[in-house]
């Protein structure tokens, strides 16, 4: 353990951090060929991926995560840059990371574990869902939440937006609704009754751990319709945060009850916050600590008391507030010694009643 801290104290005074912590040290490209994740024996280039051809007969599509899913970067604050196959029914054929810069060393892994991480990829389907502590194990990278919990959204992420571009998957557009501006005076149990407000709750039975009932009660909904937001907030905290607000840029609240944490140490270590995300349509979201404010409570008549809370920002232009999104939640938990996943989502929409028509 004294030798770890020593080389740790070492790795800070050679390397100084810049931006989110960009360490050259942990530095690794990889040479790639498109062949390496589709097998094909004629390559296309279209714009942002390639067309993959057997016999004179599209077989696939080729494409780097960069062109795709930039903005998404790890604990390093760098983009882990993939290079992706899928064949034409939205299977994924090969995953083949080519540049990170994650300092896992740090915490007991070699490279070797992060290539297995990538390894159970291969087979699977970008039309369900892909859920790190669910359909994707964190066995082989235990430890490095932030790396496969930002990992796991640039693969599904690149992936989704190449299938809507190539008409692989279509998503229903409907009327464009915003958000309405008008407000009223709504307690709690009205905020929870007409959906304003969505909840997940994991009992300790979920986990598979001791303890009696609830382990973690997380409350989220979009807090930008004033009838949300300032009976959520109070007044004086949505005014501030609406003011915060850039142009095209959305707000959600999450708050939760109980043992359970939603933030971890993630974005303290690395100023991601790894245990959640939100994703709609082909676009995955995650939060960093410049997205985030604090909340100690909730105003709203009737609420209960918190146990942690914060406002979050979304910068994402392509965020669409008034169409509705998945929330996705992940728990580590111990049993028996050994590190756990598991993971847990919720689809929230803004009721009705805050939209109104675009027009």
């Amino acid at each position: 353990m004294k030798r770890i801290l020593l080389l740790i104290l070492f790795l800070c005074l050679s390397y100084p951090v810049s931006g989110y912590g960009q360490w050259k040290f942990f530095e690794h490209r990889y040479k790639y060929e498109l062949k390496d994740v589709l097998k094909a024996d004629r390559f296309v280039k279209k714009d942002g991926y390639w067309e993959g051809y057997r016999d004179g007969k599209l077989v696939g599509y080729v494409f780097l995560s960069k062109d795709w899913t930039a903005k998404l970067v790890g604990y390093s604050g760098k983009h882990m840059e993939t290079l992706v196959g899928m064949d034409t029914k939205g299977v994924l054929t090969g995953v083949k990371l080519i540049f990170h810069s994650e300092p896992i060393v740090l915490i007991g892994l070699k490279e070797k574990n992060y290539l297995k991480f990538l390894e159970q990829y291969p087979g699977k389907s970008i039309r369900k869902d892909l859920s790190v502590g669910k359909e994707i194990s964190m066995d082989a990278i235990t430890g490095a939440t932030v790396t496969a919990v930002v990992q796991n959204a640039i693969i599904l992420g690149s992936a989704r937006k190449v299938a809507a571009l190539t008409g692989m998957i279509e998503y229903v557009e409907g009327p464009e609704r915003k958000v309405s501006r008008e407000y009223s005076r709504l307690t709690w149990k009205e905020l929870l009754d007409m959906g304003a407000l969505k909840k997940i709750t994991v009992t300790y039975k979920d986990l598979g751990i001791e303890g009696r009932g609830v382990y973690i009660d997380l409350y989220f909904g979009v807090i930008t319709p004033p009838s949300i937001g300032r009976n959520i907030l109070g007044d004086r905290v949505y005014a501030e945060t609406m003011k915060s607000l850039k142009k095209g840029e959305s707000a959600i609240v999450v708050f939760s009850r109980g043992e359970g944490s939603f933030k971890g140490a993630g974005f303290a270590r690395g100023g991601v916050f790894d245990r959640f995300n939100i994703s709609q349509e082909d676009r995955v979201y995650v939060f960093r600590d410049m997205d985030y404010r604090f909340l100690t409570e909730i105003k709203a008549e009737g609420a209960p008391e918190i146990k942690e809370g914060g406002v979050f920002i979304v910068r994402a232009r392509d965020f669409k507030e008034a169409r509705p999104f998945k929330f996705n939640l992940v728990i580590p938990y111990r049993v028996g010694g050994k590190k756990e996943f598991k993971a847990f989502s919720a689809e929230y929409r803004v009721p009705d009643r805050f939209l109104h028509s675009a027009k």
